[in-house]
């Protein structure tokens, strides 16, 4: 068993060390809020020991399903090393659109985030929940990619795995009316589109108008990492589906807060009593049958999102 432990262990640490070999070298999306009206915002990470010049970097967003980028924003500053970059929608003041229609600013809350307070409309940040954002350096290389350029999902992309990820097979909306954060794991941006967007793949979910955690990144290419000290997030649920409407919530790090959604975004339910430990009940048996989103937020300041079905 020692042997085994120890031929497990030095696999990690080789595993940790390709993995930071093959990224933390080029800065990529950390966190997407897609909130009501015009808040707007993406954060990047810098993972590397080393500031970054932005001024090579362009956000494009590809709206709609088109085939090629509509808007651009060309980034300016300098991130720190292991630093963060907002972008912030740069709509200031309400404005009257027409036809009774006013277009809203962003709520100042959102804009004390901001590093940078993207252009006039349009531009990128003005991104609904349907538009893929891509990030190009010298015009040419592709860093990041959020979203499928060139795919409409309609109002959004989804969770809905098992028919596909756009909103014409159902599933909870996980691009519009949310806000996106990147996995601790996850250490380079996507540099080839994917065949399909799945953002729970990289991505946890949290819900609309979540703007607290902009400015700060914690990444597996932080300056402190040190491979045999994390413990990496593992949540299980179960039953699930539950019939009777109770379910158990394990967890291997400590759970501060239970957050359960419907489909529709509505929040049905909150736990937040200080620490609430590894295990939790949770008893939705009052409500309606059908799917329900389910965001644990733990004490390494991650969340982890996950579906329990309602029989």
């Amino acid at each position: 068993m020692a042997m085994q432990k120890l031929i497990f262990f030095s696999f990690l640490v080789f595993l940790g060390q390709q993995l930071l070999a093959q990224g933390c070298n080029e800065l990529f999306i950390s966190e997407y809020c897609e909130g009501s009206g015009n808040n707007k915002a993406l954060e990047l990470y810098n993972p590397t020991g080393s500031p970054i010049d932005l001024g090579p970097y362009v956000v494009e967003r590809w709206s709609n399903g088109e085939a090629f980028a509509g808007d651009e924003s060309n980034l300016i500053g300098t991130i720190p090393a292991y630093g963060t970059w907002v972008l912030v929608n740069g709509q200031t003041e309400d404005i009257d659109i027409g036809g009774g229609t006013i277009s809203p600013a962003v709520d100042p809350v959102m804009q004390g985030y901001a590093d940078q307070l993207d252009n006039p409309y349009p531009a990128p940040t003005y991104m609904n929940g349907d538009d893929a954002l891509v990030i190009v350096k010298d015009g040419a290389t592709v860093v990041d990619i959020f979203g499928l350029p060139g795919e409409d999902p309609g109002t959004a992309w989804t969770d809905n795995a098992d028919e596909g990820y756009t909103d014409a097979d159902g599933g909870a909306w996980l691009t519009a009316n949310k806000t996106l954060r990147r996995k601790f794991d996850v250490n380079q941006g996507v540099t080839i589109p994917p065949m399909e967007f799945y953002a729970l793949a990289e991505y946890d979910s949290l819900p609309e108008n979540t703007w607290d955690g902009l400015g700060v990144h914690s990444c597996v290419c932080g300056a402190d990492f040190v491979l045999e000290n994390v413990i990496f997030p593992e949540v299980q649920m179960g039953p699930n589906p539950t019939d009777n409407g109770a379910f158990t919530i394990n967890s291997n790090l400590v759970m501060t807060k239970i957050e359960v959604y419907a489909q529709n975004g509505q929040l049905m339910l909150t736990e937040e009593n200080g620490f609430l430990g590894l295990q939790r009940r949770i008893d939705i048996n009052e409500f309606p049958t059908g799917i329900y989103v389910v965001n644990v937020l733990l004490d390494n300041n991650s969340t982890i999102s996950q579906r329990v079905i309602k029989k």
